[in-house]
Order: C-alpha cells, then sequence, then structure tokens
C-alpha cells in the first residue's frame, strides 16, 4: 500500500481545482513522516557545514588606544635593527583621524614612514601598506584625534610572524582621558595575520550591519541608523557569544541563514502536500548560491528575507483554513504568526514593508473564499465572524507590528548618546526615509531593478588583495544562474498554467513577487543593487517546483527532466562556489569560467 512515506511513490494525479485545496487529502499529506525528518535534518546540515565552515577567524584583537589628545606619542622598541617591509594596522569604530609614523636606527633621527589616514569604511579590518625600511625603532603620534587603533604588527617580507616588539615607551605629554595607550596597540600580537582577507576582516556592508551590532553590545553611539535596527540586534547575539571576531559578528546571518533552510522546507511541504516537492525546493534553495552568500556574510537580509518566508506562507495557510467545523478560532493563528513575522521583517530593513501590500491582498481573496463557501453552506454567521476577522486584523497587522517594531529600537535608544527616547521614533523613521531618497553617489555595482531577474549586474562583495601572480579571490553576490534564469521562465509560466486552473500556490506566489518587486520601479531610492531582488529568490525556486511537477504529472519523462534539472543545478553550484566562499583560485579560471558576462566584474 503506497503512502507518501515512500520518496520514490508514483506521482499522484491531481485535479487542477484541488491544488492547494482544502481538502482532508491535503491536509494528511502535510503532516511530517520519519522521512521529511530525515530529509530536512540532512539539508540543514549541509548547509551548515557549507555556512560555518571557514566563516571566519574566531579570534581578533579586542583592546584598542584611542587618543584624546593630539600629540600623545609612544614609540616600538624591537631591540634591535630589523628590516620592515610592511605594516599591517586594525581600526575599530571611531575610525577618523591621522596618525604620523616615523622610524629611527638609533632614536634620534626620525623619518616619515607612514602617514594614517583613519577612515570609518576601515572598521574592524587590516589596513596593509608596504614600505622598506630599516629601523629599530617606530614611533606612532596623533596628528587628529577620533580613532580607535586595536593593533599594529610590522613584518619582514615572506616571514608571516610579525616581529617582536621588546618595549613600548610611552610618551610624556600623553593624556590620561585617553583609552588604552600603546601597550594594547602590541599586545595581541598573535592574532595580527601577514595577509589580510575576508577571514580576518570585515568586508562590504559588514562595516556597517557587524559593526553596529558591536555598539549595541558595548552601548556606543551606533553608527548605522539608514536601516531599522532589528537585525543588527540579532548580529550582537553572535558578538556577545563570541567576542567581536569575525566569527563572532557573522555568527547569527549563519544561524539564519541554516534555520532558513528547515523553515523553506516546511513552507514547500504545506504548500505541495508532498514530501518529494518539498525536499526538491529545499535542495534548490541549498544549491541557489546567493542565500549562501548571504549566510556567510555580516548581512541583514538573510534575517529578512527568513522572516518574509514565515509571513507569506502563513497567510497561506490562512488562506486554506475553512471556517466551518472549528477552522474559524484556528485561522486565527496563522494571521497572528503573519502579522507578528511582517512586523519583525519590516524592523530589518524598510523594503520588506512591500510585502504588507500582498499580504492584504491574498487577505481580501481568502476572505472571497470564506464568503463564497458561507454561500453554499447556508452559514448565517458569517457577517459576524467576518466583522471579528477585520477587528482582529488591526491588532495583528498593524498593532502588534508597530509593536514589535518599536521594541527593536530598545537597545538603540540605550546605546545612542543623545537625549533620545522613543517620543524621537518618528523622526528615526523620517532621518531613514530622507537619506534613501537622497542617495544619488554613483557605486560601481549598483544595478536597476529590471536587470535584477536575469542577474546583469551581481555585486562585488570582496577581492582578495596580496595574491601570488596569477591567483585570485573574490566573493560576490550572484546566484545560481539556472535556478535564477530558469525560475525566471518558471516564474511565468506557471502564471500563464496556474492562473487558468485557479492554483493558490501559483496566487499566492505571485502577490508575493509582486508585492516585493513592482514598489521598485517607482521607489524614490535611485542607487539599488541585485540584493534587493533576495526576497524574490525563494519564490522562483518554488515556481520552478511548481512547474517541475507539472511536467512530471503531465509528460512520460517528466521525472528524468527533474533529474536533469537538479543535476545541471548542483554542478553549477560546484562551479561557482569558489566565489559564494571566497576560495583561492587562478585568475585564468576566474576570467574564463567563472565570468560568464562583461558585466559580471569580480
Amino acid at each position: 500500500m503506497r503512502t507518501d512515506m515512500d520518496f520514490r511513490d508514483d506521482v499522484r494525479t491531481v485535479s487542477p481545482m484541488q491544488w492547494g485545496s482544502n481538502s482532508v487529502r491535503n491536509q494528511e499529506d502535510r503532516q511530517w513522516r520519519p522521512l521529511d525528518i530525515v530529509l530536512v535534518i540532512l539539508l540543514t546540515v549541509i548547509a551548515a557545514l557549507m555556512t560555518f565552515t571557514d566563516l571566519g577567524n574566531r579570534t581578533a584583537p579586542q583592546t584598542f588606544w584611542m587618543p584624546d589628545k593630539v600629540g600623545e606619542t609612544f614609540t616600538a622598541d624591537f631591540g634591535e635593527l630589523r628590516k620592515v617591509d610592511r605594516i599591517n594596522l586594525y581600526e575599530g569604530p571611531g575610525a577618523k583621524g591621522n596618525t604620523k609614523i616615523e622610524s629611527s636606527k638609533d632614536g634620534q633621527t626620525w623619518d616619515l614612514y607612514l602617514d594614517v589616514e583613519h577612515k570609518t569604511n576601515r572598521v574592524f579590518t587590516w589596513k596593509l601598506d608596504e614600505k622598506t625600511v630599516e629601523a629599530r625603532y617606530m614611533r606612532f603620534t596623533t596628528v587628529q584625534k577620533g580613532y580607535r587603533l586595536y593593533e599594529a604588527a610590522f613584518f619582514t617580507k615572506d616571514v608571516t610572524k610579525p616581529i617582536q616588539v621588546m618595549d613600548i615607551q610611552l610618551g610624556a605629554n600623553n593624556s590620561t582621558t585617553s583609552e588604552g595607550s600603546g601597550l594594547e596597540v602590541f599586545d595581541e600580537q598573535q592574532w595580527a595575520p601577514y595577509r589580510p582577507d575576508y577571514r580576518n576582516g570585515m568586508y562590504f556592508d559588514e562595516i556597517y550591519h557587524g559593526r553596529t551590532a558591536y555598539e549595541f553590545v558595548k552601548l556606543m553611539e551606533p553608527y548605522e541608523n539608514t536601516h531599522p535596527p532589528l537585525g543588527k540586534v540579532i548580529l550582537a547575539l553572535g558578538v556577545k557569544m563570541f567576542d567581536m571576531t569575525p566569527y563572532g559578528w557573522r555568527f547569527m546571518a549563519g544561524v539564519f541563514g541554516t534555520l532558513m533552510v528547515p523553515i523553506f522546507y516546511a513552507a514547500a511541504k504545506g504548500m505541495f502536500a508532498r514530501t518529494r516537492y518539498a525536499f526538491l525546493a529545499t535542495l534548490l534553495l541549498v544549491l541557489e548560491g546567493f542565500h549562501l552568500v548571504h549566510s556567510r556574510s555580516s548581512n541583514v537580509d538573510i534575517i529578512g528575507v527568513t522572516f518574509t518566508i514565515i509571513m507569506f506562507y502563513a497567510m497561506y495557510r490562512y488562506g486554506e483554513m475553512a471556517w466551518r467545523n472549528g477552522g474559524f478560532r484556528r485561522s486565527f493563528g496563522y494571521l497572528a504568526l503573519s502579522g507578528f513575522f511582517f512586523g519583525a521583517a519590516a524592523a530589518v530593513k524598510w523594503n520588506y514593508l512591500y510585502g504588507g501590500a500582498g499580504l492584504a491582498i491574498l487577505l481580501v481573496f481568502a476572505l472571497v473564499r470564506r464568503w463564497r463557501e458561507a454561500r453554499s453552506d447556508g452559514d448565517y454567521d458569517f457577517v459576524r465572524r467576518m466583522i471579528l476577522t477585520l477587528m482582529s486584523c488591526i491588532i495583528l497587522f498593524v498593532a502588534i507590528p508597530v509593536t514589535v517594531y518599536s521594541v527593536s529600537y530598545i537597545p538603540y535608544i540605550k546605546a545612542t548618546k543623545a537625549e533620545d527616547s522613543y517620543k524621537d521614533l518618528w523622526k528615526y523613521q523620517k532621518n531613514m526615509y530622507d537619506y534613501h531618497k537622497g542617495v544619488k553617489e554613483d557605486h560601481p555595482y549598483a544595478s536597476k531593478w529590471y536587470t535584477w531577474p536575469v542577474m546583469l549586474r551581481p555585486v562585488w562583495y570582496y577581492g582578495g588583495k596580496d595574491l601570488e601572480k596569477g591567483e585570485a579571490q573574490s566573493i560576490a553576490a550572484i546566484g545560481n544562474p539556472l535556478i535564477w534564469w530558469g525560475g525566471l521562465l518558471a516564474l511565468l509560466a506557471s502564471w500563464w498554467l496556474g492562473f487558468r486552473r485557479r492554483d493558490r500556490v501559483v496566487l499566492t506566489l505571485a502577490v508575493a513577487y509582486l508585492s516585493f518587486y513592482v514598489p521598485w520601479m517607482v521607489a524614490p531610492r535611485s542607487i539599488t543593487f541585485l540584493y534587493h531582488y533576495f526576497p524574490m529568490v525563494p519564490l522562483i525556486i518554488l515556481s520552478i517546483v511548481w512547474m517541475l511537477r507539472w511536467f512530471e504529472e503531465n509528460y512520460r519523462n517528466g521525472r528524468r527532466f527533474t533529474l536533469i534539472f537538479i543535476s545541471a543545478a548542483a554542478a553549477l553550484f560546484i562551479w561557482f562556489y569558489p566565489i559564494y566562499t571566497g576560495m583561492t583560485i587562478s585568475r585564468e579560471w576566474m576570467n574564463i569560467a567563472i565570468r560568464w558576462l562583461p558585466s559580471w566584474g569580480f
């Protein structure tokens, strides 16, 4: 006797009008079997291994010197004359100001070695400069204050261990109100790398999100305030657990990227009511690439997209919940789940607010279905239930999201040095709007909304430096080409086929996709990036699976096509894996095999 536990079962024939319906059969098929548990654990473990392997160093300098007076100095003494070929400096929040570094052989005659301009785009990164000089002493002098210098290390060429500093001599005129001293600049030499890379420092928007997470932990003035704070509050949990290290500031992004796997499996299982298609959808998510890149970076998008999956799936389930036989009461659980995660997503980034329009449209469709059911069943209590539902939506989709959004500002208000409070909440929102409306600066990796579905301009997050000749190292926000390009075709085809058949899964995916995408066509912000398309990626994956199911149900070789598609997606994932994870490969291979389009600049 065949059951849904058999992953190799024959394809079940379902009439189009039954797809996504509230039939007893669908309710039974949504139930998780032992095979579902095994598969979701397997996929989650695979995703976790790829995410957390070589995610970043678990060590980094933690102490710093923050001079409070122009002219403060200290001198590092190597104990003997040494050949110096390079210096690495590790800076922290407040990275503005200037330092002058001078070299001396005898401590009497000094020559300029380096003028350092501290910049905000280098926080928690190693600044590498190469200059050869013979010296015993290196003197640091504050020219303009306002920076935190966590660590400095001098190296001789091709010697990966820093030159040992035997003594630190502090200047006589140093301020007593400074934080730390020159002693803190050379107290963690074991963490200083010869070659800086993504494993030991921040890259791209980590300098905003990861940095602000640290500032929440330390109750420092938050630097990044152009997005709501919830994403950074969540990232701060990793900093608390693993200190301000690359592994620590990326940890919670990795957690959410991994959690997205079982969450997505549950959504696909609920929509398709089959273990087979839940597995295929989640496998494609694991093989997608864009998801992996953002799971391994201290960004907030991976958090927001996870919330959007939950909020739309909950609304889908609400639409499937008939009001008869106690379903009316149970349906409020799905509405509450959708409303809560709508508020959570909005508290990560404003662009997830766009999905609220999609939720409202799906709610209207669901209520129309309930009205038709009431007419068919002769339910004269429909008006009362409708009124109760609409009244509850004011709480579940207005009051609760506003509360979640407002509560997310508690760490921000605690950290800011200004006399701010919740009375200034509206001012924060206005400032954010003015900022995004005013973003006009050109960016080499910006892209327009109409180029996103074809992945015309991926964002180059990281490019390795100080590599051997002929080597290349990159991390790029680029998806699996087959999933993105094939997903666009599947999306359009599913709309054509699904709307003709009144398929509720297709309706949900289409409304969700358009609610996230259409607002970008009229958004006041002129500089946009491919990662703004991220919320649509899970939707195109589900569209692919819908079309794979359609092929399997309508063509004898449908399963063979599915196998070919999945195999090709896996092959391309492996092909592009080096630029998902920052592996070092040959420049020739990067240019010929990885850069398929001239606009792919990495």
